[in-house]
């Protein structure tokens, strides 16, 4: 989804200055009234691939909590959480409809004291000193275009399935994971309904990933609504979400017949254009099946015609290899900067290249 030498929140920041400077015209001022229809929030089990964008108000306002998942272990993963937090997002929130706007309900002192110790802080929430559970929680405002009034929030939650007890590290199942997230979520809606209401909450349960990964990022495991006039969760579903790094032996005993698609693809692009091609992707599967391929390929050329030809020949060799189904990302990079990106859109969007010309 996202070129491998920028990171997901700049790519975020640079979509929104765009919605921005299309929409600037015709924009009210920013505010916080809650007015208008509440809208009653949506879930799937699937979590669709999209690039239509949401627009933003005018000041861009950052989340109160901006910065509090940089400790090194998640940093690349917070931007794959806030991609999946507005994939959620639109289920409910259509972009033509509603605007979006970095958390502004929460702020930095709740979540602070929320992920702290529940034996040292009365509001902490982590039932262990040494392991925790509950990791981050980011929020997301969604507000009337009309009005620009909020029109409701998706927080996620970020969980850690590891944990250590006296016999060594134990790793919590998915469904043991779900189970545990459903009970913080159960407190922090609660905390949050207090404050706000009316206002409607789709929660995210977020899987982060393996210690230290940087290749892998987490995944979703299920999402909640809370409606407008309840107080608590009133529908829970379960999302089955994985990332595979290809080539790997995991990828290949996940989807053998996959692999070697992606095994030809090498072989195609090392064939005309020499083994010095280094290439690896990120497979996204949702129940099962494949819905999203991110591809990166990293070669040295002097020329731009030699990478426009590498990309229009691997677009070719990717459309015949992979299902309209799959959504594809595909980035041709050098060691110091970017080179070209091929998309497939699986909506039947038309697909396209830019070659960068710097």
């Amino acid at each position: 989804m996202i070129p491998n030498k920028m990171k997901l929140g700049q790519l975020l920041a640079v979509v929104l200055s765009c919605s921005l400077l299309l929409s600037a015209c015709s924009w009210l001022p920013s505010g916080e009234k809650e007015k208008g229809n509440p809208v009653a929030p949506e879930i799937s089990s699937i979590l669709d691939v999209d690039e239509n964008y949401f627009g933003g108000p005018i000041p861009y306002l950052q989340n109160n909590t901006r910065g509090m998942l940089n400790s090194g272990r998640y940093i690349m993963d917070f931007s794959h959480l806030e991609f999946g937090m507005m994939e959620i997002a639109q289920e409910t929130f259509s972009p033509d409809d509603y605007l979006f706007q970095e958390g502004q309900r929460i702020s930095r002192e709740q979540v602070t004291n929320w992920l702290a110790w529940e034996k040292k802080n009365p509001e902490g929430l982590n039932p262990d000193k040494t392991n925790k559970l509950l990791v981050n929680v980011l929020e997301h405002n969604y507000l009337h275009k009309k009005d620009q009034s909020l029109a409701g929030m998706v927080i996620g939650l970020s969980l850690s399935p590891v944990q250590q007890d006296a016999s060594g590290e134990k790793r919590l199942t998915v469904d043991e994971l779900r189970a545990k997230g459903q009970q913080l979520a159960a407190k922090i809606v609660a905390k949050v309904k207090a404050d706000n209401p009316q206002v409607p909450i789709v929660v995210a349960l977020y899987q982060v990933p393996e210690p230290n990964s940087t290749m892998v990022p987490g995944n979703f495991i299920m999402t909640g609504t809370v409606n407008a006039n309840e107080s608590s969760v009133s529908k829970w579903q379960p999302i089955s979400e994985g990332f595979f790094l290809f080539p790997s032996d995991k990828a290949y005993k996940k989807d053998p017949q996959i692999s070697l698609q992606f095994d030809k693809i090498i072989e195609q692009a090392q064939a005309v254009f020499g083994e010095y091609i280094g290439m690896t992707g990120t497979g996204r599967f949702n129940n099962g099946e494949l819905t999203e391929l991110t591809i990166t390929a990293t070669a040295e050329y002097d020329s731009r015609t030699a990478v426009i030809q590498f990309t229009q020949l691997m677009a070719k060799a990717l459309e015949d290899q992979f299902s309209e189904k799959v959504h594809i990302n595909f980035y041709v990079q050098s060691i110091q900067r970017p080179l070209a990106i091929y998309v497939r859109p699986s909506d039947g969007g038309k697909p396209y290249i830019h070659v960068y010309r710097n």
